[in-house]
């Protein structure tokens, strides 16, 4: 007898490689009504409610409860009564952690660690990735993807990304090595300091950019692109469409996106807006824009 798709799975470890099966599992499902929750906050009454209270719209479709940071919750004996023999009819839920165990984990239909890839399916996940991203495969190019990444799946992901930028153009063989980490600082340090509001974080990345020669103007362009995207995140979270892109980058963004309300990012653009006028005048430099939004924007609230 043919098994239909996973209803229950636990997944920690290695984050990227966690919510790429995760991003499986639903696409498997079909199209389901998302009910994400952050375990840590909602607790086990917050999942429990979600098993079992239907949502206003979407009656008749199956319901995917996704609880991410969900280490507190393993040993909850609430939840294992209330799993042991599977969701309720109607309903699939996934965990996501650190480092997941206890009676939820083995009462999974699935449970899978992903431990830190080694260079073999670094290798792998490398192919992968770029065919998903309608890439030409070349063994030169996986080589640098695999070597610009130290080993970190997430940032193996970010580097395909940048290169499908180049997707039906021409990018000369001696120019690919450029856009990995080895040969220059990548900004993505800073924009995550950004996105985690991790002010000693983003400080210390956007002082290793500029020493290391990252023109400041370019960092400002691309630090309002990473602003843009956090409100339309902001936007999907608040129940709007969910702009297109890799599931893997969303689900990224739509978690930083919570250290946000709509308003404050919102009031963040058009600082951008108002720094970037102000150095077009000459008032300030683009070095000095930068630090002041940074400032700004990325410590948490208290």
């Amino acid at each position: 007898m043919e098994k239909g798709p996973i209803r229950f799975g636990v997944y920690s470890g290695d984050p990227f490689l966690a919510e790429r099966r995760l991003g499986a599992r639903l696409s498997a499902l079909g199209e389901v009504d998302r009910v994400l929750l952050w375990g840590d906050e909602a607790g086990a009454d917050g999942v429990l409610e979600a098993l079992g209270t239907p949502l206003l719209f979407g009656a008749g479709r199956l319901r995917a409860v996704v609880v991410r940071r969900a280490d507190p919750l393993m040993g909850d004996q609430r939840l294992f009564s209330a799993l042991r023999e599977g969701p309720p009819e109607g309903v699939a839920v996934f965990f996501l952690g650190e480092e997941l165990k206890g009676p939820l984990a083995a009462a999974a239909e699935e449970f899978v660690h992903f431990g830190k890839p080694k260079k073999g399916e670094l290798r792998d996940l490398a192919v992968e990735l770029m065919r998903e991203a309608g890439l030409r495969v070349h063994g030169f190019v996986v080589d640098l993807l695999v070597e610009a990444c130290g080993g970190d799946a997430m940032r193996l992901a970010r580097e395909v990304e940048k290169l499908s930028l180049w997707k039906g153009g021409r990018l000369p063989r001696d120019r690919i090595p450029e856009l990995l980490y080895f040969a220059e600082p990548a900004p993505f340090g800073f924009l995550e300091g950004i996105g985690w509001r991790d002010l000693a974080g983003a400080l210390k990345e956007l002082s290793i950019l500029l020493k290391r020669g990252w023109d400041p103007t370019r960092i400002f362009f691309l630090l309002a692109g990473q602003v843009r995207s956090l409100l339309l995140a902001r936007a999907a979270l608040d129940g709007e469409a969910r702009p297109e892109g890799p599931d893997w980058l969303w689900r990224r963004r739509l978690q930083q996106a919570r250290n946000f309300t709509k308003e404050e990012l919102l009031e963040h653009l058009s600082l951008l807006q108002e720094l970037d006028l102000r150095v077009k005048k000459g008032e300030m430099s683009p070095t000095c824009a930068l630090y002041l939004f940074t400032l700004r924007v990325a410590p948490a609230p208290p």
